[in-house]
């Protein structure tokens, strides 16, 4: 790798007119995407550049590419979405064989990350039919591989291994690639070992070794003794599969590849713990764990911490096991959300993108196909609305008598249950509260949305009242102070919407501000015949950038983890807007000068009074 970037970076130093800079351009870039991907961004921004300069939309293809798989391993899904759908796009249109099928991959990528199965799979199938059409062997194994990776993940080994199989097929006989025959082979051995399938296992495990071994691939050999010793221990065969065990852990520390070691290091301890060895499992699997943390390899920790709980446990020693779950379920939510949001973010891109473009299709095609279209689409939204709706309703019931009976259990068993069972039951509780809050939500962005509304003089003083009721018990467990300034003038609207619009923004005042919260709320009349209701908080305040996202669906304040689910700003959104007024967000972004959300309301005439 190092001798194909040093000759990539010598062609770019020595490329004499724009042509030749714009190949070597995109061919460093398509180099650095998975080592440098912040320089891959950079080479290939001047590349689609210069590409437009030179009227070269191949490579101005390529270009958006290469800038789409850097910011894939950048873990920027969210742009990477939108650089690979107008790649896409571009290519299509262009008729770049080519290029549509190196998009099509990394946008199923991009679909694995926000756990859109059905979507990779399709994309990896449109690639495949693109490379037979190409009749290109290295891209045909590589979309039967990314099928077969699919399947294997969803638990559909069988599938997914007739997909590798193919793609071995193929690369045997028509090409030369060593390491990436050895990779297909490993993911044959993973998935024979899943089937049962022992005895072909390990003929498979021992040609990809004796490939890996003759190509100086330590990584492939290390891999290729792993699934060795996993096809024994299925077998029974405990002296082999040690032997294989302990070969791959030396082996694997020849290779300087952590990640692997660590795998290695926790594939041994899971096979000791089987055979009672407990101490080697745990020295195992805390070697395993020091490199997991030091790579920040979260998923992995997470499992680690399980798996310790479950030695910890065996060995009599309750009170590190407790330990170990506590980790566990800490870091597990972490992941949850960091993943969460990572496909929040995403899907919000291909909201933006989608968005974009058919708002460009609007301005160029203004006909009646396309008017027809449009209305098609809105029935569309509108049934979807009415599902969502109904699924709502059908969700609170379930979750009513989840709640309901499991704090029977909670109480009739509290003096019976220890410690860790009695945590598990609480967690189930806090899990289907929050399911409930979520559902609540959704009904009432249902209801905002298709309700017909008249708006009737509303005492918001009352309406106030009733809000802080309701959040009464919040504000006591954050040790929460709430002001009100004066007294709320009377505004055109519906009680019940307002009172969860206050209800939203106070609430969120308690999540974000100080320590303790203090939460301020009143109102100003305007000078346009609206009133202004605000809610003031003493947090750390939302700088510039985030204010113009925080009324999106599914968008939380702040970098750190707070409850919630990101609708109660979107809800007072439509809330606003449905009654005809507007929503605001004033913060200067400095700690304990806080923020003032707030939401206008037409101002009653002296008729309605």
């Amino acid at each position: 790798m190092a001798t194909s970037l040093e000759a990539r970076e010598l062609a770019l130093q020595q490329a004499a007119t724009p042509e030749e800079r714009l190949a070597a351009l995109n061919l460093l870039s398509e180099a650095l995407c998975e080592v440098d991907p912040q320089r891959a961004l950079l080479l290939s921004d001047e590349a689609y550049f210069l590409a437009h300069e030179l009227d070269n939309p191949e490579n101005a293809v390529v270009a958006l590419l290469n800038r789409a798989w850097a910011e894939y391993s950048k873990a920027d899904y969210s742009s990477s979405f939108m650089s690979v759908q107008e790649g896409l796009r571009q290519a299509r249109s262009h008729h770049f064989d080519v290029q549509e099928f190196d998009a099509l991959t990394i946008l199923g990528s991009n679909y694995i990350v926000i756990g859109n199965r059905a979507d990779a799979l399709q994309c990896f199938t449109q690639a495949l039919t693109i490379s037979k059409r190409l009749d290109n062997p290295r891209r045909m194994a590589t979309a039967l591989s990314n099928i077969g990776q699919e399947y294997s993940k969803i638990g559909n080994h069988k599938e997914s291994l007739d997909h590798y199989l193919q793609a071995l097929e193929i690369m045997r006989s028509t090409t030369n690639q060593p390491i990436v025959l050895v990779n297909i082979l490993l993911n044959i051995t993973e998935n024979m070992n899943s089937l049962e399938l022992s005895d072909e296992a390990i003929t498979y495990a021992l040609d990809s070794l004796k490939i890996a071994q003759r190509e100086s691939y330590v990584v492939g050999e290390a891999i290729s003794l792993l699934n060795l010793g996993n096809a024994y221990t299925k077998k029974a065969d405990t002296a082999s599969a040690l032997n294989y065990y302990e070969q791959a852990l030396l082996r694997i520390r020849n290779a300087n590849a952590p990640i692997y070691e660590a795998s290695i290091q926790k594939a041994r301890a899971l096979f000791l713990f089987k055979q009672g060895n407990t101490a080697g499992a745990l020295l195992h699997l805390m070697s395993a764990l020091n490199i997991f943390q030091s790579l920040d390899a979260k998923p992995e920790i997470v499992d680690v911490h399980q798996q310790l709980a479950r030695i910890y446990k065996q060995m009599g020693d309750f009170a590190a096991a407790f330990d170990q779950l506590e980790q566990y379920q800490k870091l597990r939510e972490q992941v949850f959300n960091e993943e969460a949001d990572n496909r929040q973010k995403t899907l919000q891109a291909l909201y933006e993108v989608e968005k974009a473009r058919l708002e460009a299709e609007a301005q160029f095609n203004q006909n009646l196909r396309l008017q027809d279209e449009i209305q098609q689409s809105e029935k569309i939204i509108a049934e979807l609305d009415t599902y969502a709706d109904n699924v709502a309703h059908d969700l609170r019931n379930p979750i009513g008598v989840i709640v309901g009976f499991g704090g029977l259990m909670e109480m009739n068993l509290e003096d019976t249950l220890d410690e860790e069972n009695l945590g598990y039951l609480r967690n189930l509780l806090a899990a289907a509260d929050k399911m409930n809050d979520i559902v609540e939500a959704l009904l009432t962005l249902a209801q905002t949305r298709q309700s017909t509304i008249l708006p009737q003089v509303v005492d918001m003083n009352l309406v106030l009242e009733e809000a802080i009721l309701r959040v009464q018990p919040f504000a006591t467990k954050r040790s929460a102070k709430i002001n009100v300034e004066g007294s709320l003038p009377e505004a055109m609207g519906i009680d019940a919407w307002l009172e969860e619009a206050f209800v939203n923004y106070i609430n969120n005042a308690i999540k974000y501000g100080g320590t303790p919260p203090i939460v301020t709320v009143g109102a100003t009349t305007l000078d346009d015949g609206f009133i202004r209701y605000w809610v003031h908080d003493n947090g750390q305040g939302v700088d510039a950038e985030a204010q113009r996202l925080l009324f999106n669906k599914f968008e939380r304040l702040g970098q750190h983890k707070i409850e919630g689910h990101g609708l109660g700003l979107t809800i007072v959104k439509n809330i606003a807007e449905k009654l005809g007024g507007t929503v605001d967000v004033e913060s200067s972004g400095t700690a304990s000068e806080g923020s003032t959300f707030s939401f206008t309301l037409r101002a009653p005439s002296q008729s309605e009074n």
